[in-house]
């Protein structure tokens, strides 16, 4: 009777387990650790952010109002574009671009002083601070019942923002929320924009059934500050600027 043990068969993860155990073996003996974790840490970012919006989600729930300018660009890096406001010599405007998202970051004296995300696709639902909501998901009536300010504009980029103060509980910051003619922008959402400027521009005494429409608009935009309102919505860029400077393809 043969006695002989019958090779045991190797699963594919233990193979796979194997090979990793491995490399890391290797790169310990050359003393590449440093590099070989930080290789696969960034391999692994990149594998994430391609199915998932999560990565750029956990690093934007990072921004807070009163962080200093060190701290958020330790995180987000160097600016791709900045730009002086013109109401408020004090203030820069730090812009990134991402094929999902656009950032801006409002720096007073090295300090955040506001920030705004613009989702550019459909399925880039960042949660909206203060609210139970997210981007891209509810029509802005449906966030608030009534707005405190109301921005909007038809000429170097159409948009439609309300802004509302969060009370005490929240510093007395501004939560500005809106629709902006970046990435997924519909012709009925333009058309709802240009009505309602339409009517302000021909100095119309009710307006409020344009609002109402414009109201029904699904955010793509929100910004938090402890500015006034039109200075951190003056942070967006313009069509020509948004293209030139920033688009990513």
């Amino acid at each position: 009777m043969d006695n002989a043990e019958k090779p045991t068969k190797v699963s594919f993860w233990s193979k796979l387990q194997s090979i990793a155990l491995t490399v890391v073996a290797v790169m310990l003996s050359l003393g590449q650790w440093n590099d070989t974790k930080d290789a696969v840490s960034s391999a692994y970012e990149a594998f994430v952010a391609n199915w998932t919006n999560d990565i750029e989600y956990k690093h934007i729930s990072t921004l807070h109002v009163g962080q200093t300018q060190a701290y958020v660009t330790s995180i987000f890096g160097k600016p791709h574009v900045s730009k002086k406001s013109k109401l408020d010599s004090e203030i820069v405007y730090f812009y990134y671009g991402n094929k999902k998202y656009q950032l801006t970051l409002a720096i007073k004296d090295k300090r955040l002083s506001g920030y705004a995300i613009v989702g550019l696709n459909t399925d880039f639902q960042v949660s909206v601070p203060y609210t139970a909501q997210t981007l891209l998901s509810t029509p802005l009536e449906q966030y608030f019942s009534q707005t405190d300010s109301y921005f909007s504009d038809a000429n170097n980029i159409e948009y439609y923002a309300e802004s509302h103060d969060l009370g005490k509980k929240a510093m007395f910051y501004n939560l500005i929320l809106g629709a902006v003619n970046y990435g997924n922008f519909s012709a009925s959402d333009r058309s709802s924009v240009k009505k309602l400027n339409a009517d302000l521009d021909r100095g119309v005494a009710d307006v409020t059934a344009a609002l109402s429409t414009s109201r029904k608009l699904t955010p793509n935009y929100f910004a938090v500050t402890e500015l006034a309102p039109n200075v951190m919505i003056e942070g967006l860029l313009t069509h020509f600027e948004y293209k030139t400077l920033l688009k990513i393809d």
